[in-house]
């Protein structure tokens, strides 16, 4: 045996000899990047932004001249033949601050709806539906893997009831609003989008893991705050907003080929991972982003001291 350690030993030395090469990053391609939801009861929101090299440098003054798109037209049609054209402006709901939106009508139950960007002398269009929304049996919080009570740290689960029909689509986002910090955005979860594939027409439990949140805008934090900042379970003293949804075919499939970089927190449009996009150009090329009918209800829980004494917690539904 110590003679063939012998032998395999110059052959490691070998190989681990490797010469230095030079790898050439390919030009990026200046894409327009489309992230566009209607949900029951919301005005649409649009947000365009151009594709950026993927070792870019991000800054507030880059965003703003070089990435976020502010002159284009964008049109939004319900399948009751209203149209409202949606215009650029600050709003808490985006991603960087500023999108497209309107006021003419909110998104229904139901209903389906088209999307049209003019910009660049290219046309670039959409359609989404929004389906009908789903209830949840219960929510509660549970106690982390290997302990028997809520102490700091719990877990949060839904159970529900699939309805049986041939394709249905879900979706969680959560927020956190805690003394450590606020979420403004939703963060999606972990799938960030599942089907009812592995049980159709059956009652299931499901947890509810938070999904990493961007790190494009991320301040300085220490390594604790940093920690708490990614968790993915929830503390004491927590209040956690969840939303719940069904999504049409489209939808999906774009949340599901972007799972793998939104669990860990990357930005999707910036990524070599193929996305699969449901935006079309006039032109024929290949364009990425969504435009996403969401039926979504939303819960409301607190994990306090009291209710961290049960394995269960109140809520709430809105």
């Amino acid at each position: 045996m110590k003679t063939t350690y012998l032998l395999f030993l110059p052959l490691l030395i070998l190989l681990s000899c490797q010469t230095e090469i030079e790898v050439k990053v390919p030009d990026y391609y200046n894409k327009i990047v489309v992230e566009g939801y209607i949900e029951n009861g919301e005005y649409p929101i649009v947000s365009l932004y151009r594709s950026a090299p993927y070792f870019s440098t991000m800054s507030l003054e880059y965003l703003m001249d070089s990435i976020i798109i502010q002159d284009a037209k964008v049109f939004v049609t319900s399948g009751k033949g209203e149209t409202q054209e949606l215009f650029l402006m600050l709003s808490p709901q985006a991603p960087l601050f500023l999108a497209y939106t309107g006021f003419g009508f909110k998104g229904e139950l139901n209903t389906s709806y088209s999307l049209r960007i003019e910009w660049n002398n290219k046309i670039y269009t959409s359609e989404t539906f929004i389906l009908n929304t789903f209830d949840l049996d219960s929510v509660y919080f549970t106690p982390t893997f290997g302990h028997e009570r809520i102490d700091s740290v719990a877990n949060l689960r839904i159970a529900m009831t699939d309805d049986g029909a041939a394709n249905n689509y879900y979706q969680f986002k959560v927020k956190i609003h805690c003394k450590a910090f606020q979420d403004r955005l939703w963060i999606t979860t972990i799938p960030a989008a599942f089907d009812n594939t592995p049980f159709k027409g059956t009652s299931f439990n499901y947890e509810i893991m938070r999904g990493a949140p961007s790190s494009i805008f991320m301040p300085e934090m220490s390594e604790k705050e940093r920690r708490n900042y990614f968790r993915m379970n929830y503390k004491v003293g927590d209040t956690v907003y969840l939303k719940y949804a069904r999504l049409d075919e489209s939808g999906y499939r774009f949340w599901m080929s972007a799972n793998g970089e939104i669990t860990f927190g990357q930005n999707p449009f910036m990524s070599p991972t193929p996305i699969i996009s449901n935006i079309k150009c006039s032109t024929g090329e290949k364009c990425l982003g969504v435009w996403c009918g969401s039926a979504k209800k939303e819960a409301v829980l607190i994990l306090d001291s009291a209710t961290a004494k049960t394995s269960g917690a109140p809520f709430r539904f809105r």
